[in-house]
């Protein structure tokens, strides 16, 4: 287990620019360290780095990456992260590439992407805890965009979205102002 550490160690440690760790801050894919110069990062934030850039290496979207890292620990973190780092030892280079096509030709299809070699599945106990096991919430930021659709109304996004998403978005934000100035 490693202590603490500051922004610099980090982005040592991890091979990644200050503008990323920040970046990745901003759209909750890393708890928030705290603010201003003392803000130090934890092994959750290490681990969480290096996880994130193997799915990227699988060449996973932000979004799909998000949507796995959310609401897990720590240990849920460990748990996949030595999951995919002894997967990706293992498997072939032509296995992660095919992967990637695979994924690709089903977004394109408009179909749920199959899952990735690297993404196994994550521990029971890392996605919901018992009733007698406390769980941990943890404050995560994410940007919302908020759109106004008349003077006491307003819809909440949570971006980025998938191509998909957006837009459904779209089509509610039309169906809401045909709504709205209906006589």
């Amino acid at each position: 287990m490693i202590g603490e550490m500051d922004l610099a160690d980090l982005c040592v440690r991890t091979g990644v620019t200050v503008r990323t760790v920040r970046y990745y801050v901003q759209q909750g894919l890393l708890p928030s360290p705290g603010t201003g110069p003392h803000a130090r990062y934890q092994q959750e934030h290490l681990d969480r780095l290096r996880l994130i850039r193997q799915l990227q290496k699988a060449h996973l979207p932000l979004v799909e990456i998000r949507r796995r890292l959310e609401g897990l620990d720590l240990h849920g973190v460990q748990a996949l992260l030595h999951s995919s780092s002894t997967t990706t030892a293992a498997a072939p280079a032509a296995a992660a590439g095919d992967a990637a096509v695979d994924y690709v030709r089903a977004v394109l299809a408009g179909v749920p992407p199959p899952p990735v070699s690297t993404s196994q599945s994550i521990p029971a106990t890392s996605r919901s805890a018992s009733p007698t096991t406390p769980v941990n919430i943890v404050a995560v930021r994410s940007p919302w965009e908020r759109i106004s659709l008349g003077s006491d109304l307003e819809l909440h996004v949570r971006r980025p979205q998938s191509r998909d998403d957006n837009r459904r978005v779209e089509r509610i934000i039309e169906a809401a102002l045909r709504i709205l100035n209906e006589p």
